[in-house]
């Protein structure tokens, strides 16, 4: 299987605590390219890889009298490798699907850009500059053929790695993430289907020098609606969005006020775990 999306997220709210700021001082954006590449090994077996492009946009001094400050930054983002395994096939006597996997976020991207001789913050550079564990488990409960809806759970942990930007003097490390999604999947009619989903987000603060950093962290719950639509029998197309509908940040945050992507995808076969 061979995708390619594209995601807009508009990162502009502030939050302290669980409470929106009316103050707008800041816009922030980020667009990502993702490239993603699944091959089955066995009927059980899956290997992935993603490869990503990111820019990054940032305007502060949005309410002084005098123009706001612009920072851009893009570059080739940080990647993913994973192996899926299939403990339990969905069959027609045992509609159900597990699976569980693991892998790696692999440093591509620089995290050493500079403005004005000064290196940016961890948060506008392109990648991490760190090797992470990443953990992944699914299922899936079908319930043909009184219906084609399709119940589904997913989660994914996340241990972040340490960049060590200026030796044993700057030593960064993104707070660890956990993410579970959960929702049905349904069929409209023979091309088009829906995804209604609902995700939480954690993250612990991050570490500078083996210290918390304020404002970092926090807690997030999202809709994620998607709609798929099926070009051909083995070319797709996915316009999905997410809309926070709750969110508890550890002290004073910019935060998503939505996103949106759209993806294109071509299979070879049907037994690519997704």
């Amino acid at each position: 299987m061979f995708g390619l999306t594209y995601e807009y997220k508009d990162i502009s709210n502030i939050y302290s605590g669980s409470e929106p700021m009316d103050h707008q001082s800041v816009t922030r954006n980020t667009q990502s390219t993702l490239l993603e590449i699944s091959y089955g090994i066995t009927d059980r077996l899956t290997v992935s890889g993603t490869a990503t492009f990111v820019r990054k946009y940032r305007e502060t001094g949005l309410q002084s009298p005098v123009a706001g400050d612009v920072l851009i930054t893009k570059g080739i983002g940080d990647g993913l490798v994973m192996l899926k395994y299939v403990l339990h096939q969905n069959t027609i006597q045992e509609q159900y699907q597990l699976a569980v996997g693991g892998g790696a976020k692999v440093p591509f991207g620089r995290s050493n850009l500079t403005q004005d001789g000064l290196t940016l913050n961890a948060d506008m550079q392109p990648g991490s500059g760190a090797w992470d564990g990443v953990i992944w488990s699914y299922f899936s409960k079908s319930f043909a053929p009184a219906t084609t809806l399709n119940f589904f759970l997913y989660s994914t942990y996340r241990r972040t790695g340490t960049n060590q930007r200026f030796g044993d003097n700057d030593r960064y490390k993104f707070g660890n993430e956990l993410i579970v999604n959960t929702g049905v999947s349904n069929k409209i009619n023979s091309k088009l289907s829906y995804i209604a989903m609902a995700g939480y987000r954690s993250t612990s603060s991050d570490m500078r020098n083996g210290n918390p950093m304020p404002d970092t962290g926090g807690k997030w719950v999202s809709l994620n609606p998607s709609l798929r639509y099926q070009l051909s029998n083995g070319i797709s197309l996915k316009a999905s969005g997410q809309i926070p509908i709750y969110q508890h940040l550890n002290g004073l945050q910019p935060t998503t006020a939505f996103s949106t992507s759209l993806s294109v995808f071509y299979n070879f076969s049907e037994n690519v775990i997704f």
